[in-house]
């Protein structure tokens, strides 16, 4: 097990996802921290919280896109044949996938939170750092990406496409907000419908805004749990869909 990690570890060191994104989330929480900067209402605000949010935003698109490619890399490589080569079980191999997820996850954030610092000293004229925010945060996408991420890689293995699974995840993203009216109605006259995976893609959003509460009609407890089950759901599903791939 600690062989296939080293050896997915190693493939990212090597390759330029850690490199383009980490400058990439710079790059975006330098952005914020200048738009904050030059507007007169804006500057008088502490803005670590919005540019914090606006870096791990980047954070989110980045493992969509990494999580998206991590199972069908290997096969369109052909490397999935040295890997049951040396009798490594599927079982080992996706693990070693998911831990790899985790480990470039706690990366990003931990670019993104020094990203917001050096925004906060070239823009924000070194203001306290609102720990609380920074954690509701990121508890609130952790959430999030369990779930969303374990939906991905299930689009991926189902379809053997990276392309697919990135643009499902990222217009997932986006149109949750655009339905969400039409799901407050459907959950209104069926209260079952707030038990759907697409009623837990809203655990970001109700983290940082409890006022989503009368939306989903569940607490964020709740919303996590719920969260928390379906990814581990999509999770067993993927599992059993990647054992019988062939190779």
């Amino acid at each position: 097990m600690l062989t296939l990690i080293r050896q997915e570890l190693y493939k990212q060191l090597h390759g330029k996802f850690y490199i383009g994104w980490g400058i990439v989330t710079l790059a975006m929480a330098l952005f914020a921290g200048f738009v904050y900067h030059s507007s007169k209402e804006l500057s008088q605000i502490n803005a670590n919280g919005p540019i914090f949010s606006s870096a791990i935003i980047v954070v989110l698109v980045a493992m969509i896109v990494f999580a998206s490619s991590i199972l069908t890399t290997d096969f369109s490589n052909n490397t999935v044949k040295y890997l049951f080569a040396r009798q490594f079980s599927r079982g080992k191999i996706f693990i070693s996938k998911l831990v790899t997820i985790v480990v470039m996850y706690v990366y990003l954030l931990v670019v993104s939170f020094v990203s917001t610092l050096i925004a906060n000293a070239l823009f924000n004229k070194m203001r306290s750092i609102p720990f609380d925010v920074f954690g509701n945060r990121i508890s609130g996408m952790s959430f999030y990406l369990f779930l969303m991420l374990s939906l991905v890689l299930l689009i991926s293995c189902l379809f053997k496409s990276n392309a697919v699974a990135i643009a499902i995840g990222i217009v997932f993203y986006f149109v949750v907000s655009i339905i969400n009216p039409f799901l407050s109605i459907f959950i209104y006259y069926h209260s079952w419908v707030k038990y759907i995976p697409l009623t837990f893609l809203n655990v970001y959003s109700q983290t940082i805004s409890p006022m989503m509460s009368e939306m989903t009609k569940l607490s964020l407890n709740e919303m996590r749990v719920g969260s928390i089950i379906w990814g581990i759901v999509f999770l067993l599903i993927t599992y059993v869909v990647y054992n019988r791939r062939n190779v």
